[in-house]
C-alpha cells in the first residue's frame, strides 16, 4: 500500500466522491494497522497550465518581445523580478537590498490575480498587445 495519497478537490460532489472512494479506504487500512497519520489540507498552488501561460510564449515572452524602457530590452527573468516586486512584495536581504517575493507559493487564484496585474500594467504602461495566451502542449 502506498505511504501517501494526494487528492485534488474541485467542488463538493467531486470531493465527497474522492473522500469516500479513495481517502477513507486509504485511512482505514493504515489506522487498522495501528499507525498514526497526519492529514494536511491546503490551497492548491499555481498550476502547470498557469505557469506555461505566464512563461512559455505567454505573458512574459510577449513583454520581452515588445517592451522597451529607454530603448532597452530586458529578459523574462528581469521582468519577472520587477513584477514580483511590484505586485507580490519584497523580501529584505541581509545586506539591506531587496528581492521580489517568490511567486511559486501563490495559490491558483493569487497567481491568476498576479498575472492579470502584470498583463494590465504591461498593456497600459508599456503598450504591449497580448495575443494567443493559451498554453500550447
Amino acid at each position: 500500500m502506498a505511504d501517501q495519497i494526494t487528492l485534488e478537490l474541485h467542488n463538493r460532489p467531486q470531493a465527497w466522491a474522492l473522500i469516500t472512494n479513495q481517502l477513507y479506504p486509504f485511512l482505514k487500512q493504515w489506522l487498522s494497522d495501528g499507525r498514526q497519520l497526519v492529514l494536511t489540507c491546503k490551497l492548491r498552488t499555481r498550476t502547470t497550465k498557469q505557469n506555461k501561460r505566464y512563461w512559455s510564449r505567454g505573458v512574459l515572452a510577449q513583454i520581452v518581445e515588445q517592451a522597451t524602457v529607454n530603448g532597452r530590452l530586458y529578459s523574462a527573468d528581469v521582468w519577472h523580478e520587477q513584477f514580483k516586486r511590484m505586485f507580490i512584495g519584497v523580501e529584505e536581504l541581509p545586506n539591506g537590498q531587496v528581492i521580489g517575493k517568490s511567486s511559486t507559493k501563490l495559490t491558483t487564484s493569487e497567481f491568476c490575480a498576479f498575472s492579470d496585474q502584470v498583463e494590465a500594467w504591461a498593456a497600459s504602461e508599456l503598450g504591449v498587445t497580448f495575443y494567443d495566451l493559451q498554453p500550447h502542449k
